[in-house]
């Protein structure tokens, strides 16, 4: 009997043991939460015919602390960047507003050793992509100011967890989803890059999904 309490025992260590070393091996979730600002973004965008690119660096992301090497806290020292390829759909003019409608993906990456420069977009394109989205948007530019909005839907389709200061991390999860908003102006005609923006992104709640 006190052989068999011992083997009980051994077999709830060694289960427990399991249980704590499985939990290690997952990476910490950041979640992009429902209603609360988790990503911040500064960018600019080029666009020519039907195709757009934006892409820059994401100023913030909820529950990392240090996500620049350095300072200035700019593109050079941002390890987090982003890129997206998109194409216009559709294109409406209602007095002084215009409507756009694109679809495409977004990439954001993770570089430890940054070298974002936004006279070369493909440096926002370096590192590790940790999270890919297809990418719904509708921009709404003010023709006499400049001045533009946009709304996205991005649906998550891939994760690739990485490690920051000794943690493994996970940037959202796949099948979830979140709407982006920027504010931006764009350049004058012919210049580059055709514009700049801001903004930031919020989760969307899993049964709207």
């Amino acid at each position: 009997m006190r052989a068999k309490h011992q083997l009980l025992a051994v077999a709830v260590v060694a289960l427990l043991t399991c249980g704590v070393i499985a939990a290690q091996d997952q990476p910490a979730l950041l979640p992009i939460s429902e209603d609360r600002p988790s990503l911040e973004f500064v960018g600019q965008f080029i666009n020519s015919g039907t195709s757009s690119q934006q892409f820059g660096y994401l100023s913030n992301v909820r529950g990392l602390n240090h996500i620049f090497t350095g300072t200035p806290q700019n593109e050079a020292t941002a390890m987090f960047t982003f890129f997206t390829q998109a194409t216009t759909l559709r294109v409406m003019t209602n007095g002084s507003v215009r409507v756009l409608h694109r679809v495409g993906t977004t990439t954001i990456y993770f570089n430890p050793n940054p070298a974002g420069d936004f006279n070369n977009p493909s440096s926002f394109q370096q590192g590790t992509p940790i999270s890919v989205s297809n990418y719904s948007q509708q921009v709404v530019v003010d023709l006499v100011s400049g001045s533009f909005t946009t709304a996205h839907l991005n649906d998550i389709t891939a994760t690739t967890p990485f490690w920051l200061n000794g943690v493994q991390y996970q940037l959202g999860q796949v099948g979830r989803s979140f709407r982006t908003h920027y504010l931006g102006h764009v350049n004058s005609p012919g210049l580059l890059p055709s514009g700049w923006f801001g903004g930031y992104a919020v989760g969307v709640d899993k049964k709207d999904n």
